[in-house]
């Protein structure tokens, strides 16, 4: 490449990264769902305003591990994104913040005891979205109901509905949920409310064909004495015929945090071969544990292609310390060949520090190449700074775009 196209592909990108996104024509709107269910009607915009959420943008494309060339392509980032805050599922215009539509969390009164936003995953392109809400019935039976729902062109909510399949009885949604690269399954994590005589080993995944309605779960194998297993993180592979998720050993004590235990080996980074009816949780292999080089994985992606991981660790410490030092966090690329670890050097994309028991949650695109980080800051790395983007304060629960 001559120097006079280098100039050239530098202007390009200049030009690009100025456009203003109200100057950007409307994606082609896609066809919206058939008919709202009767609690989709009730979910009608909602007047007041939900509470603000924390988002750390990670915008990273992928490149080769020996470090990233002097060009990089200019690739336009998602135009909105959709988050789980407090009150339900909110969506906001990825250049301003501002809040374009909601899908609120329904209130007690209708028949139970309200359905409370739990995770929200996109398909890729960013205009389908699918949502798990749970709630507990008037006759007290815990119940799932994953919606799907589009964004027209102006970023509002149409056709909301439950999808075919889409009731988890006796099972609460937790705080991931990822759609398979071609779009035809929804992958989420549910637990069951745990019985307090026993250890048991609530966290299980579901995942659903939303073509058929077809539903299979996996759960149990991965039982520690004395400690109950979280799912904070599922991802799925390349070619879809797989998972890949974060399990988490802690005790009864640590509800509400994902930094359960620091002892090197409680947090695994495994992968589960998909097979009709469901099966176990342990029937996978081990990809990466808890080590000194990661010594607390809490989230993990699917790289673009399939040829990377993208971790979330956090630098270790003894639990229930009174005003704990803050924590290294780190979000790492590892390179992968052929569904394992290849040995490769891994690349640092973002090093920052979180303060108390953290919750972190890693989303992204569905192809992997724009991450979203949430935790106790808002903004997009660009080469490992943070650049800060409204909104900031409040907690998120999880997010995509």
């Amino acid at each position: 490449m001559t120097r006079t196209e280098e100039r050239l592909i530098d202007a390009l990108g200049a030009v690009g990264r100025s456009v203003r996104q109200e100057a950007l024509p409307p994606l082609p709107a896609r066809s919206p769902a058939t008919g709202p269910s009767r609690w989709g009607r009730w979910l009608a915009p909602l007047a007041a305003a939900a509470s603000v959420v924390l988002i750390v943008v990670v915008v990273s494309a992928v490149h080769p591990f020996s470090g990233p060339g002097r060009h990089r392509q200019a690739v336009a980032t998602p135009r909105y994104y959709a988050t789980v805050e407090q009150g339900g599922i909110v969506i906001r215009a990825t250049a301003t913040g501002t809040v374009t539509g909601k899908v609120p969390n329904e209130r007690p009164g209708h028949g139970g005891f309200g359905r409370y936003a739990s995770s929200v995953a996109a398909v890729d392109g960013g205009r389908e979205f699918f949502a798990a809400f749970s709630g507990t019935t008037a006759s007290f039976v815990d119940k799932t109901w994953l919606y799907s729902f589009h964004l027209t062109s102006a970023g509002r909510v149409t056709g909301l509905a439950v999808v075919r399949g889409g009731v988890f009885r006796g099972l609460l949604a937790g705080n991931a949920m990822a759609v398979s690269p071609d779009g035809s399954k929804v992958a989420l994590t549910l637990f069951r409310q745990p019985n307090p005589k026993s250890v048991g080993n609530p966290a299980e995944i579901g995942v659903l064909d939303l073509a058929t309605g077809t539903r299979a779960l996996w759960l149990g194998g991965l039982r520690h004495s004395g400690l109950i297993v979280r799912i904070p993180s599922v991802s799925w592979s390349a070619d879809g015929r797989s998972l890949v998720f974060v399990s988490l050993w802690c005790s009864y004590g640590a509800v509400g945090s994902q930094y359960c235990a620091p002892e090197a080996g409680y947090g695994q980074v495994r992968t589960l071969r998909l097979t009709p009816g469901g099966g176990r949780l342990s029937q996978g292999s081990v990809l990466l544990a808890d080590s000194r080089s990661y010594p607390h994985i809490i989230q993990v992606r699917s790289g673009p292609r399939g040829k990377s991981l993208i971790v979330v660790v956090l630098s270790a410490r003894t639990v229930g310390m009174v005003n704990p030092e803050p924590l290294a966090l780190r979000v790492i690329q590892i390179p992968l060949a052929g569904g394992r670890l290849a040995g490769g050097r891994p690349r640092l994309l973002y090093r920052g520090a979180v303060d108390g028991v953290p919750n972190v949650f890693l989303g992204s695109d569905a192809s992997g190449r724009f991450l979203l980080l949430a935790w106790a800051q808002n903004g997009w790395i660009d080469h490992g700074r943070l650049r800060l983007l409204p909104p900031q304060g409040g907690v998120a629960f999880g997010d995509t775009w």
